[in-house]
């Protein structure tokens, strides 16, 4: 089965922001930031209040629960605004860029402006589906991304990762939050 397909610029921010998501490291430092950013500016107001300065004291009370409300939102921005910068600088080059790949029963051939290669389906290590595209994780690191845009039949093309031995995750319902 071939498939070509164009490689945007969203393209690329799904996917860094979905391997984010997966990120048990970027998860616990969106955590430990909401917390230290809440309870360094509740200390403030604690310590401010046992000095009797009770309009700064409350100020930083203020401070604390919009830290503790609105971080994630926050984080979530700036994560986002990160790779967009980050795609910008790096992948700019291969925005437009026509892609193809052929699924066959041992391996994935990939061919684009840069070359061909071949990846055997013994070294996937994941394929995951979005509602827009699929990933294919290899154990070299990288990755291919298939925009589901440019295909035909989603469902045939999970079919055929079926067929030759690739477990397809479904994330259908994944959002970057």
């Amino acid at each position: 089965m071939k498939i070509e397909y164009t490689i945007s610029e969203d393209d690329f921010l799904a996917f860094q922001l979905f391997t984010s998501s997966q990120s048990e490291r970027i998860n616990k430092k969106k955590k430990k930031g909401r917390i230290f950013l809440t309870l360094t500016s509740l200390a403030i107001a604690m310590y401010f209040f046992f000095i009797h300065s009770i309009l700064v004291a409350v100020y930083c009370l203020i401070i604390s629960i919009f830290c503790a409300l609105f971080y994630p939102k926050y984080f979530i921005w700036r994560y986002k605004k990160h790779y967009q910068n980050f795609i910008k600088e790096s992948y700019s080059k291969r925005f437009g860029e026509k892609a193809e790949i052929e699924l066959l029963t041992d391996s994935i051939r990939s061919k684009d402006k840069t070359g061909e290669g071949t990846i055997n389906t013994s070294e996937i290590e994941n394929v995951n589906e979005t509602a827009r595209h699929f990933f294919i994780k290899i154990s070299t690191g990288l990755s291919l991304i298939i925009p589901k845009r440019d295909l035909n039949n989603s469902a045939e093309v999970k079919a055929k990762f079926s067929s030759i031995g690739l477990t397809v995750t479904d994330f259908l319902s994944w959002e970057w939050k």
